[in-house]
């Protein structure tokens, strides 16, 4: 659970949550609106045209009558506790110990979630979005350890999720077996 302040009570916690989804990338907040709304969607966007003025709702007439119509892909978002980062594959929370480097400088910290797709490492140190990492690290029950490159896909205060370029079908099925496990 989240700590909370008591005598900030949940404003605490709200403060909390604006600064995350403050952080996110568009197209996660995107996924958390739907999400969220899940099939009031319409219902929702229609209360927010209410609102709006007489200007405000000719401005968005004309911009919607040229917005070209598309389906989004099917993601999710998970909302349990602070985790916020979109899946495409499952992934399972862990503590592996991790080695990175990036641009030739090392650094030691840990796994804290796995998929084979990626990792979120915890880090205090701020790395640009986009940048290659090579990582290392054993998987409990693998003796064999990882030696993996990838791009950081997004950066929070805890850390950086780490997006895989070329997992070998052997070190995805090793990957699949350590996420399917049962603890």
């Amino acid at each position: 659970m989240i700590d909370s302040d008591p005598l900030l009570g949940s404003y605490n916690i709200t403060a909390r949550l604006f600064k995350l989804v403050q952080d996110m990338p568009k197209d996660q907040q995107y996924m958390i609106l739907k999400q969220l709304l899940g099939d009031n969607l319409t219902t929702h966007i229609q209360k927010l045209i209410v609102g709006l003025s007489e200007d405000q709702q000719l401005i968005l007439l004309e911009k919607l009558g040229g917005i070209p119509t598309m389906d989004l892909p099917v993601t999710t978002v998970s909302l349990e506790e602070t985790e916020t980062s979109m899946r495409e594959n499952p992934r399972k929370p862990c503590l592996i110990n991790a080695n990175y480097k990036i641009q030739g400088q090392a650094f030691k910290s840990y796994i804290l979630d796995i998929s084979i797709g990626g990792v979120f490492i915890e880090t205090s140190e701020k790395f640009p979005i986009g940048k290659e990492m090579m990582l290392k690290f054993s998987l409990p029950n693998h003796p064999q350890p990882f030696t993996l490159t990838g791009k950081i896909a997004w950066t929070s205060s805890r850390g950086v999720g780490l997006r895989f370029d070329d997992v070998t079908t052997q070190q995805g099925d090793m990957l699949k077996s350590f996420v399917e496990e049962k603890d």
